[in-house]
């Protein structure tokens, strides 16, 4: 089979994935074919598994389309929030009009054209939720509710995931543009084997019929408007051919390309869209529609939490079966497509931005429609209604003879210029179509090739083709009952794909995880804990206390901090670790070569007492046993000699070349300095000032410590020279050291005082003298009065 592909694929001038193209092209022409040969026993074999799926696996539906909100929300508002879909220096494509045009257009927009009236209408005369009485204006209310939420932010959560999906992996860690390449954290290499080409294969199929059923619709609505505005017969054959015109414009604009074709559409799409919504809102109540979309927002609000876990328990699932589920998993079905399309429009966008911008604006767009469209509905149906509380025309069209696909057309009927406004909708919903056909082929052409470059158009054009061909193969054979036979196809359909979507959360968490890194846990003190008293007396004479453990007055564990140690509580301990303490305690810090010596020598001249953290270090390091064995321990015996001493020029070499390394050098000399400092502190006495050179104060989240923090600010420039002058190093070796170390803007962010080296010596001590004089002297001399 290989062989065969291979060959037909080169004879065929293709330039695609011969398993992958040929595997999804089977598949869309074998159910064609079957489909006309056999439609009774394929009809059958769907209708059996679309009843299961909607009536027993409906909780599955509604409860995975929740997580998805809840996981697109939650990631938004992450710290992965800023990681941008694409290079970290990447820009967007496309402007913000631009963006939301295509967005609707390819999303639900179609949808929203063949749904605004009927669904609404469909609600307020069957109302779902508790003892709702019908053609009430409680009814009236929880069903603009109810829309609302079947086409906002959970329809478009089924479409952000497979969107973030497909941005991050073939835009950031620049995979292939297939389905496939989403489960690249688990699969690896695997995403180019039978597994990853199974996948790909079932997202191609499933836009072809996703797409088929929404062009289904499509033709259905376009049939029944025609019907109404030029008296055009509605049959199947009609049907068909508006099939093959909307399919034939689709070409046209597939073989123009995204930027001629998709997004000239899409503008056009919007424009007329936009024109008719402005129409009705004018000419209908205008200051009703108004009141309605207020109320209508909060109303979908209070009853979201109920509807996004709404099953119909009590009658056994049979309205979510017959409404949410169709609606996830038609919208799932078309996921890929339009996640593809979306990712790829949205390029250098940042995860929120695509996130809130892909749930929160067509959202509110979809709020304002169906106040337009639902709420003068609603009021035309009463309008013509015998009596309050019955239904009216609407509802007796779209309610009682279950002609949907004319709602919209006998809404605009009953306003004015009724001509010319159902001409308008009839080009909306053609152009609707028409965008989801042309951006779903070049979309599946894609997937299937592998990359987004150009490609040969005949294949663009083929998956264009299927779409129409699954289309008029359901519509020819199901005949009156083509709405039903085109929702039970999807649904089946549907359940694979939204298996596929919903564990893309983990791939795209778990991709965020390994290339952006996991925030790490919050750490805290650890406390000891409290016995009372008598208690703590009693365990000491029995022999049973470990006094590390508990204590009797409230106590942490010292070697425990937070992160970042802003406030220490003043317990006991602390306290008694405070007396003896000096007058001051000043900490200096800055990078390498940046002149922290100088300020330290400076203030010492002053009249502090200067300590040297790396004097210290050094200390440590050539005459500490301890430290001599714990190093070698964890970094070898080639790090220390025999005789224990350690070459500090190896592990310099070592510890600036790695982050890890650094941070377990640190991990083991830190600690020791600090209580060194702190013992020379107290032995200054408590009427000093004690200055402590430490340059690596903000590696260390040590600054909480001192009573003053100075940052010595350099050009980093002159850093790497005096580095190379005094140090005797490469150029590459003195810039290796400073990019090792935390930036100035860093210490800064923990000091409370800058001098800044970027003179010459003399303007660096005036400085310092001048820190002395307004922080240091007015607290020797408040203290000395104080004595006095």
């Amino acid at each position: 089979m290989s062989k065969v592909a291979h060959r037909l694929h080169s004879a065929l001038g293709l330039r695609t994935s011969p398993s992958i193209f040929f595997g999804s092209a089977l598949l869309v022409v074998l159910f064609t074919v079957t489909m006309s040969v056999f439609p009774a026993t394929v009809q059958g074999i769907f209708g059996k598994a679309s009843s299961f799926l909607r009536y027993e696996m409906g909780w599955f539906f509604t409860l995975s389309v929740t997580l998805l909100v809840l996981f697109a929300v939650a990631l938004a508002l992450s710290r992965y929030g800023q990681v941008k879909i694409g290079d970290d220096d990447a820009t967007p494509d496309y402007s913000g009009v631009a963006w939301f045009g295509m967005l609707f257009a390819a999303g639900v927009g179609a949808v929203l054209m063949f749904w605004g009236v009927a669904e609404p209408m469909n609600h307020y005369a069957n109302p779902p939720l508790g003892d709702t009485k019908p053609f009430s204006d409680v009814a009236a209310d929880q069903a603009l509710a109810i829309a609302n939420f079947h086409f906002a932010l959970h329809m478009w959560s089924i479409l952000v995931v497979p969107g973030l999906a497909f941005g991050y992996f073939t835009y950031k860690r620049k995979l292939p543009p297939r389905v496939s390449s989403a489960f690249h954290p688990l699969l690896g290499d695997g995403i180019h084997g039978p597994i990853g080409k199974t996948i790909d294969i079932i997202a191609i199929v499933s836009t072809v019929f996703g797409l088929s059923v929404s062009t289904g619709l499509g033709a259905l609505q376009i049939n029944s408007g025609a019907n109404y505005v030029f008296g055009l017969e509605i049959a199947p054959w009609v049907q068909a051919m508006i099939l093959a015109i909307i399919t034939g414009i689709a070409l046209a604009s597939v073989l123009a390309g995204m930027d001629k074709g998709v997004k000239r559409l899409s503008y056009a799409n919007i424009v007329v869209a936009t024109a008719l919504l402005v129409f009705i809102l004018v000419t209908g109540s205008t200051v009703g529609t108004l009141r309605a979309f207020v109320e209508s927002l909060g109303g979908y609000t209070a009853n979201l939490p109920v509807l996004s876990f709404f099953n119909d328990l009590h009658h056994d699932g049979q309205w979510s079966g017959d409404w949410t589920v169709f609606y996830w998993a038609w919208t799932v079905t078309w996921a890929p497509f339009v996640g593809m399309f979306v990712a790829k429009i949205s390029r250098g966008r940042t995860i929120r931005e695509f996130v809130l911008g892909t749930l929160g604006a067509p959202s509110l767009f979809v709020i304002i429609w169906m106040a337009v469209y639902g709420y003068n509905a609603v009021a035309q149906d009463r309008a013509t209604a015998p009596s309050p509380g019955t239904g009216g025309n609407l509802t007796e069209t779209i309610v009682e003879e279950g002609n949907v696909q004319a709602a919209l057309f006998e809404f605009l009927g009953a306003l004015p210029l009724y001509q010319i406004t159902s001409v308008m909708a009839l080009v909306a919903i053609v152009l609707f179509f028409i965008t989801s056909i042309d951006s779903g082929a070049l979309v599946m052409d894609a997937m299937a090739n592998g990359h987004e470059d150009p490609a040969p158009r005949r294949q663009g054009v083929f998956w264009a083709l299927s779409v129409g061909a699954v289309c008029a193969s359901i519509i020819l054979t199901a005949g009156e009952n083509g709405l039903g036979a085109l929702q039970e196809v999807i649904i089946v359909i549907g359940f694979p794909m939204m298996v596929i979507t919903f564990l893309q959360i983990l791939m795209v968490i778990q991709a965020l995880r390994e290339d952006a890194g996991a925030a790490r846990p919050v750490r805290t003190r650890q406390w000891k804990q409290v016995l009372p008293a008598e208690e703590f007396v009693r365990r000491v004479q029995e022999g049973e206390l470990d006094d590390a453990e508990y204590v009797i007055r409230p106590e942490f564990d010292p070697d425990s901090a937070p992160e970042y140690e802003t406030h220490t509580p003043q317990t006991f301990a602390v306290r008694k670790a405070q007396d003896g303490m000096p007058l001051r305690l000043v900490a200096i810090t800055g990078g390498a070569a940046s002149g922290t010596s100088i300020v330290a020598d400076e203030l010492g001249l002053m009249g502090g007492v200067v300590v040297d953290a790396d004097e210290i270090n050094r200390t440590l390091l050539d005459s500490d046993v301890a430290v001599q064995d714990e190093i070698r321990s964890v970094f070898g015996d080639d790090i220390v000699d025999e005789a224990g001493t350690v070459d500090r020029q190896a592990l310099g070499r070592l510890v600036f070349s790695s982050r890890d390394a650094r941070q377990r050098l640190e991990a083991i000399m830190h600690p020791r300095i600090i209580q060194e400092i702190e013992i020379r502190a107290r032995e200054a006495g408590p009427d000093s000032v004690v200055v402590v050179d430490a340059p690596l104060l903000a590696e260390t989240n040590q600054a909480t410590r001192f009573d003053e923090v100075i940052a010595v600010a350099s050009p980093v420039e002159h850093r790497a020279e005096r580095l190379m002058t005094e140090k005797g190093i490469t150029r590459e070796a003195a810039w290796e050291r400073l990019e090792a170390r935390v930036t100035d803007e860093e210490r800064e962010d923990v000091a409370s005082h800058v001098v800044t080296n970027d003179a010459d010596i003399e303007s660096l001590r005036a400085q310092a003298r001048q820190f002395w004089e307004e922080k240091v002297q007015p607290v020797i001399d408040e203290a000395h009065t104080t004595v006095g």
